[in-house]
């Protein structure tokens, strides 16, 4: 794979929506949308909002998966879902639960007035060591972890600390680009 270097694709904390673990969800959800309409010019769509504790370090994430989780809050009694994910359940398992647990059965209304008071630290996701790389690692060690881990982003540090976000869409994009480089006559330069 190319020197292309993990750095080179990935979102600068700068251009990420960011909260504080105190601030609530809906200031989550109001950071995301006004980085988003910051940033439309780039078509930058951000899917995370980074969380810092009081020394300004990014402790948390918090994607789509944990602002729908925390709408319906009978999601808490069944545990981690995302590690239950990972099992494959049936179709009629997650049928049953949904009927069990009478998910989703309050209007979307009432949810979400509930839940935007819920502190962001309470329904975050806390990296773990496999979520971080080397902004100077190849991106074909970040695709490798990402695919292993099932990690939709990494974050990129280095020496000072968390510097941003590889996000796999950015690095889909970038492989996809060099893919269709590689259907153009004379586009690749076989040696």
């Amino acid at each position: 794979m190319s020197d292309l270097k993990v750095k080179d694709l990935m979102v600068h904390l700068s251009h990420c929506a960011t909260v504080s673990e105190n601030a609530t969800l809906h200031d989550a959800v109001v950071a995301m949308e006004a980085t988003r309409m910051m940033f439309q010019r780039w078509d930058y769509r951000p899917r995370i909002v980074l969380v810092y504790d009081e020394h300004f370090r990014i402790i948390g994430t918090l994607r789509h998966f944990e602002v729908l989780q925390a709408l319906e809050p009978k999601y808490r009694q069944m545990g981690d879902l995302r590690n239950l994910s990972r099992f494959g359940f049936s179709r009629e398992f997650v049928t049953s639960t949904y009927s069990r647990f009478m998910l989703w059965s309050d209007p979307l209304k009432d949810l979400c007035k509930k839940a935007l008071e819920l502190k962001v630290k309470d329904i975050m996701s806390v990296p773990v060591e496999g979520e971080f790389i080397d902004e100077n690692a190849p991106i074909s060690e970040a695709i490798h972890r990402m695919l292993m881990g099932n990690h939709p982003s990494l974050f990129v540090r280095n020496e000072s600390g968390i510097q941003g976000i590889l996000r796999m869409s950015d690095v889909a994009s970038h492989v996809f680009s060099e893919m269709k480089k590689c259907g153009i006559p004379g586009g690749d330069e076989d040696k």
